[in-house]
C-alpha cells in the first residue's frame, strides 16, 4: 500500500497503477516461457569432435546433445539398455554401423538402435561435417514392459528412415497447403512420437493445447517462423531447438515468402496420452472432415 501512496503523490492514476501491477504479474514466474537454443553449426578450428548439451532439464529423464564430427574420422558411442537413444541427423553425410547393419546418413534422417544394441559407430569422410542430435531417454519399468508387448511389426533392431520418405497426414489445425509427415509413429519408442510440418508462407498452424505431453520443435533447413504460446512469442529459425510450455495454447505463423519446416517431438507423460495422435489423419484414409 505504501507503493500506491507514493505513486498517487506523483500523480499517477489508478488505471496506470493497475496496469503496472498487471504487467508485473504477467512477467512473473507463472508466465509461460518459450525456451529456445540455437545449435552451434561450425566445429571450432583444429577440432574433430564437438559436443554441446541442449535445453538441459527441459524434458524429464531425457538428455539432449548436439554432436558434430569433422572428417575423416571414426567415432563410437556406447549405449545402455536402461535408455533409448534417438539420433537425428541435420547436416552433413557419413555412415552409421550397428552390429552388422550399415546405413548411409543424410540430412533430415533418424536412427534409433534397439534390441540391446550396445554401441554405434560413425564414419565421416574427409571434407564432411556430420551434425546430429542424440536424445537419451531413460526407460521406466512400464516402458520396458510396453516394449515387450508392442506389435511385432513395430520391433526393430535399428529404426531408420529419411523424413521425406515418411507417411503424410492431415490435421484440422493446419491448412491444405501444409505437408505433415509422421517420422516416428506411436508404439515404437515408448511414449515418444515425431513428425514434420512444412509449408510456404503466409500460413499458420492453428492454436491448440496438449497438456498430456511435453513438446519440442527442431528447426529444419530454411525454417523461419514465429512460435506463440499464450502471451509469449519468439522467432524460431533453422538449427534451433525449442520447448513449447506444457499445457499452453500455442500456434505457429510464417510470413510471406518464408518457410515453415520443423520437426515436432512429443514426449507423452503417460501411454494413455498418446490418444492425442488420433487427431492426425493419414492421407490414405482421410475423409476430409
Amino acid at each position: 500500500m505504501n507503493v500506491l501512496k507514493i505513486l498517487k503523490k506523483k500523480g499517477i492514476g489508478v488505471c496506470v497503477i493497475m496496469a503496472i501491477i498487471l504487467s508485473s504479474c504477467a512477467s512473473g514466474p507463472g508466465s509461460p516461457e518459450i525456451v529456445v537454443q540455437d545449435l552451434q553449426m561450425k566445429i571450432p578450428a583444429g577440432e574433430q569432435v564437438f559436443k554441446e548439451e541442449l535445453l538441459a532439464g527441459e524434458i524429464a529423464e531425457t538428455k539432449i546433445e548436439h554432436l558434430a564430427y569433422a572428417g575423416p574420422t571414426e567415432q563410437t558411442i556406447s549405449l545402455s539398455g536402461e535408455y533409448v537413444s534417438m539420433f537425428l541427423f541435420v547436416s552433413g553425410n557419413g555412415t552409421l554401423q550397428a552390429d552388422s547393419m550399415v546405413y548411409n546418413l543424410v540430412p533430415e534422417s533418424i536412427a534409433i538402435p534397439m534390441n540391446d544394441t550396445d554401441q554405434v559407430r560413425f564414419k565421416v569422410p574427409e571434407g564432411e561435417e556430420l551434425h546430429f542430435l542424440q536424445f537419451t531417454k531413460r526407460l521406466s519399468a512400464q516402458d520396458m514392459e510396453d516394449l515387450k508387448n508392442f506389435p511385432e511389426e513395430n520391433k526393430y533392431d535399428l529404426f531408420f528412415t529419411r523424413f521425406e520418405d515418411c507417411e503424410p497426414y492431415t490435421e484440422k489445425i493446419k491448412s491444405p497447403n501444409t505437408v505433415s509427415r509422421t517420422v516416428l509413429p506411436a508404439d515404437i519408442v515408448p511414449r515418444v512420437s515425431l513428425g514434420t510440418v512444412e509449408a510456404m508462407g503466409p500460413d499458420e498452424v492453428g492454436a491448440h493445447e496438449h497438456p498430456m505431453l511435453d513438446q519440442l520443435f527442431l528447426g529444419l533447413s530454411n525454417n523461419d517462423v514465429v512460435v506463440h504460446a499464450d502471451a509469449a512469442s519468439t522467432a524460431f529459425k533453422e538449427f534451433s531447438l525449442l520447448h513449447i510450455p506444457i499445457g499452453s495454447s500455442h500456434w505457429v505463423t510464417v510470413g510471406e515468402n518464408k518457410k515453415m519446416y520443423y520437426l515436432w517431438m512429443d514426449f507423452f507423460l503417460t501411454k494413455e496420452g498418446q490418444e492425442w495422435l488420433k487427431t492426425h489423419k493419414p492421407m490414405s484414409t482421410d475423409n476430409g472432415e
